[in-house]
Order: C-alpha cells, then structure tokens, then sequence
C-alpha cells in the first residue's frame, strides 16, 4: 500500500464516519436511527472495512463495538482513523472467523457493504459462525446493493454505465480493464480483482446462504429511486420490473424460536 494509497482510503473511510450524506451509506444511517438502539449493546461489524461505520456506531450510540476484517490494509487503516478520533469504545481486529471463531456474544452483529463480496458457500458458512455468536435477542443486520440494482454491486461506478452488468460478459470485462486502478486493500488490490469476487447477491441467494444458520428474516426494507417521492417513501416496490429500480436491500436476521 503506497502513502497516496493510504491516504486516499484513510480520506474515504473518514468520509463515510463523518458525512451524514455519504452517498452509499445515508440510507443505512437514517433507518438505523429510526429502526434500532444500539444503546448499551455490544456490537460486530463484520467485515468492517477501513472502519468508517464501526466509528459511526461508536460515536452515536453508547455501545461498545468490535470491527472485523480479512485485510489487513484495512485494518490498518481503521485503527489510524481510530487513534485520530480518539475513540474509545471500539477496536479493531484482523479476522477470518471461519479460521479462528469469535468467543464471545454480540447483541447487534452488522454486515454493511459486505455480503456482496463474499463467495456463496463461504457466505453460508459464515452466517451459521456467527449465528452462534449471537446473543439472545439479538439480530443480525445485512445490507447490500442487490446484483439487479442499477449499480451492480458496486460495478456501476467503475464503468460509469447503469445496469452494466447485463452487457456482454467480454465487453464488461473489457471495460473494467480499461478502467482498472489499484485500490486499498490486500486481498483484493484492483478494481478487476473487486468484480471477480462479487457473488451477484440477490435476495434469493441471501435466503439460500442462511440454510443451517437458524437464522429467519424478520424485516426486509427495499430502497429504491421511487422512494425519494414523498407518497413512496416506505414503498417496496421489489416486483417485476419495479425491481430493477432498488438501490439496496436492508434485511434483520434473528434466530428461529
């Protein structure tokens, strides 16, 4: 990771802590100021990048937060952001829970931007680890860009081409190669490394990935374009075609009585 590496991703991840209007993640902050209290709660971010919400959950609510990642150049990063703030309540770790499980209960455990980047079977995997690291009552909270959305998980701002992923399987490939530039982070350190290792995660697949977990969903939100109209604003207009129109998927998971 070079200094220029670095301070870019230190830029972003400070970004998506401080600015309420962050444009991926205002979505994300407004509904769970409406729909939770972490108040008091312990709390996993899995998968919890360079940081930015785990600082965000700390900074808002009087809970004490665990931030996990896989990549070590992000970690890094979390914890400068961290020892910057002067935060308290949250630490940081580099973690690969099927490699070396949690030991502890979380009462609020969130996967944020991260379901999308991670293969199926692992994903399954991972959602019955951290079943049993879920405290009574808790929930597990998932939000995701679906594969359908017009920003692809994410590719859509690589091509700069809405709905992208339906072009050509070589043309889109292509494209991305045209566009490449290496980005902060160890295991995936390129835009083209990123794409390949998206799963094309639909609600669906989600469902499917939760079988042996013991986990069932007890609350799906699906934003959308529509939603910005003031009637629509809890719309989920999730059906044909209507649902090439959704942002991001927010799902809860709790365990099955």
């Amino acid at each position: 990771m070079t200094q220029a590496m670095y301070e870019e991703g230190l830029a972003y991840a400070e970004s998506n802590f401080l600015d309420e209007n962050a444009a991926h993640l205002h979505v994300d902050k407004r509904l769970i100021r409406e729909k939770f209290n972490m108040d008091g709660k312990k709390v996993l971010d899995f998968g919890c990048g360079m940081g930015g919400m785990s600082l965000w959950y700390a900074t808002n609510f009087k809970c004490e937060v665990h931030g996990i990642d896989i990549d070590a150049h992000h970690v890094k990063i979390a914890n400068d952001l961290k020892a910057k703030h002067k935060a308290q309540n949250v630490n940081f770790e580099v973690r690969n829970v099927l490699d070396k499980p949690l030991e502890g209960k979380y009462d609020f455990i969130v996967l944020n931007d991260v379901a999308e980047h991670i293969q199926l079977p692992i994903l399954k995997a991972i959602f019955q680890a951290l079943s049993k690291n879920l405290a009574a009552g808790g929930g597990i909270y998932v939000s995701y860009p679906p594969w359908r959305s017009p920003y692809a998980s994410h590719v859509q701002h690589v091509v700069g081409i809405p709905w992208c992923q339906f072009l050509p399987e070589g043309m889109l490939l292509k494209m991305i190669e045209k566009n490449n530039r290496q980005i902060v982070g160890e295991e995936e350190s390129d835009l083209l490394q990123a794409y390949q290792g998206l799963n094309h995660l639909t609600h669906n697949k989600l469902m499917g990935a939760l079988e042996g977990s013991g986990l069932r969903p007890v609350y799906r939100k699906s934003h959308s374009f529509v939603n910005k109209y003031g009637p629509l604003k809890n719309a989920n207009l999730r059906f044909f075609p209507l649902d090439f129109l959704v942002t991001k998927e927010f799902v809860l998971l709790e365990k099955a009585a």
